[in-house]
């Protein structure tokens, strides 16, 4: 984590250290969305340790403000920490699973804290995913828009894009809205 940047890394130095360089600069925030998720998982496991549920919020909350398409919606693929233009071509495109792991990250955050940001970050980026992905003529969802929302390409699959992040989400975010309202019925 790089607090001067407001932002997790995933290209540092064997210590943690920054790298100033295209890589070391490049935040991924589909990555740390997925990262703040699996950390308020493991929270939860530990009866939401404090810590783990703090170091996980704030993962998804810097990583929101970088990845959050003011402009279009959609989480965007690839930022630079500096600001400076990202080496990679779709940085500022949308793909099927950086919206998947918002959905349940939101989710999570929202279980985890009961505050109504996250619910609403999670109805943001829900309608704004099911606006755009899904291929309303054929089924399955498109996986890459451009950063507008319209499709990039009619593929459906690829060696990259197979049966994961769907379902996963849906399966997930099933389970987490269960959680969300037995817990709201237990303090009733």
């Amino acid at each position: 984590m790089h607090p001067e940047f407001k932002a997790l890394l995933e290209t540092v130095g064997p210590h943690g250290e920054f790298i100033d360089s295209n890589m070391g600069r490049t935040i991924n925030p589909g990555h740390c969305i997925e990262t703040a998720w699996f950390l308020l998982e493991e929270a939860k496991y530990r009866n939401w340790d404090k810590d783990i549920t703090e170091l996980a919020l704030t993962i998804l909350d810097w990583s929101w403000e970088w990845g959050w398409d003011k402009e279009f919606g959609g989480i965007i693929n690839f930022k630079d920490c500096k600001n400076l233009p990202p080496q990679d071509y779709s940085q500022d495109m949308k793909f099927w699973w950086p919206q998947t792991e918002a959905i349940i990250a939101t989710l999570y955050a929202y279980l985890a804290t009961g505050n109504e940001k996250y619910l609403d970050m999670h109805k943001q980026i829900s309608d704004w995913t099911y606006t755009h992905f899904p291929d309303k003529e054929c089924g399955e969802w498109f996986g890459y828009l451009h950063r507008d929302g319209t499709p990039a390409q009619m593929a459906k699959g690829n060696l990259f894009k197979g049966p994961f992040h769907i379902p996963r989400m849906m399966i997930k975010g099933y389970t987490l809205c269960e959680e969300i309202l037995d817990s709201k019925k237990s303090h009733l």
